[in-house]
């Protein structure tokens, strides 16, 4: 099971009953994630919203502390290089490319069509 996979996993018990979700990846404040930044945050993309969470500094897949949330009616957009700026609700975090296919699958469930 690739680290995405363990996210959307664990992600599964803390939506709410019926919520489906779509997908989820890691990101973080900067390249650096240094320790005081805060470490990595979990981006879940649920058919609803949009739950950004709190996780370690060295974990990618441990879901702690709710930070935001937000309505899922936004794109993530087209990802590229080897980190992409993402921007959900409020927060702007840095993707590695590891995790481009998640960020391309949760905007297409949103769109389907893909426009």
């Amino acid at each position: 099971m690739g680290m995405a996979e363990k996210i959307v996993h664990r992600a599964q018990s803390l939506v709410e009953p019926g919520e489906i979700v779509q997908g989820a990846f890691a990101g973080q404040p900067s390249i650096t994630n240094r320790i005081g930044q805060g470490g990595y945050r979990i981006v879940v993309a649920t058919d609803r919203r949009f739950l950004v969470f709190r996780s370690g500094t060295f974990s990618q897949t441990v879901i702690k502390d709710l930070v935001e949330e937000s309505p899922r009616d936004q794109r993530l957009g087209e990802p590229g290089g080897i980190f992409h700026d993402v921007a959900v609700g409020s927060l702007t975090m840095k993707v590695n490319f590891r995790y481009f296919a998640q960020v391309r699958a949760i905007d297409l469930a949103l769109d389907p069509s893909g426009s």
